[in-house]
């Protein structure tokens, strides 16, 4: 396993402003898209639990899936619980945010989702690194991996063939770019030109992330 202790979170919170701004972003997206307000969700990888926080426990039942320990107190100590419900169908929103990649049993993950989703509920992956977009083609990185914590990086094809074969019956993939926070044309794509002559800058690029939205 993978080191995820308290310096891991800890070193991420050097951009919050950015992170916070993106996540805001997200969840409107996931809101228009899915047409949820309210019922059961499950963070899978679930960090310190920002994101939950963006889903009311007065509307919504939370849960957390986290290996790091000082990461679970920090979301129980918002409320969030990691006590799954049993069985199959009982959940309406699975969420994986940036996570996909440091999973070692990835499809495995992806096929749970599957059963602890009702008929019609969502599986939703934001912030995934997308190994089909042209920079990971190119250069064979991108800036959101960390490759000791990384295991298997999807491309959008792969993803889509592997939630369609889990039984997902409708399979959706975004690439938001422009408009994001992390956002900077002019610069990106002048990192971009760097970066074929062996200069490396990190940037964001088109397609250099994805968001999947699946429906049970």
């Amino acid at each position: 396993m993978s080191d995820y202790g308290a310096g891991y979170f800890e070193g991420r919170q050097r951009d919050e402003a950015l992170r916070a701004a993106m996540r805001a972003q997200e969840v409107e997206r996931v809101a228009s898209r899915t047409g949820l307000a309210g019922g059961t969700v499950v963070d899978v990888g679930c960090g310190l639990g920002e994101l939950l926080d963006h889903f009311p426990a007065g509307r919504w039942r939370r849960y957390g899936v986290e290996p790091a320990a000082s990461a679970r107190a920090a979301c129980e100590a918002r409320g969030i619980s990691f006590d799954l419900p049993e069985g199959e169908g009982w959940c309406d929103l699975v969420l994986l945010r940036g996570v996909l990649q440091h999973l070692d049993r990835p499809v495995a993950t992806l096929a749970d989702a599957r059963r602890w989703l009702r008929p019609g509920g969502w599986l939703v992956a934001l912030q995934t690194p997308n190994a089909g977009g042209p920079a990971y083609r190119l250069f064979r990185e991108l800036p959101a991996l960390d490759p000791p914590r990384n295991f298997v990086v999807f491309s959008d094809l792969e993803l889509r063939q592997c939630l369609l074969n889990l039984g997902f019956r409708r399979v959706e993939l975004d690439y938001p770019y422009l408009g994001t926070p992390y956002a900077h044309p002019l610069r990106d794509h002048l990192r971009f030109a760097l970066r074929l002559l062996g200069v490396r800058r990190p940037f964001a690029f088109w397609r250099n992330m994805m968001e999947c939205y699946a429906q049970a």
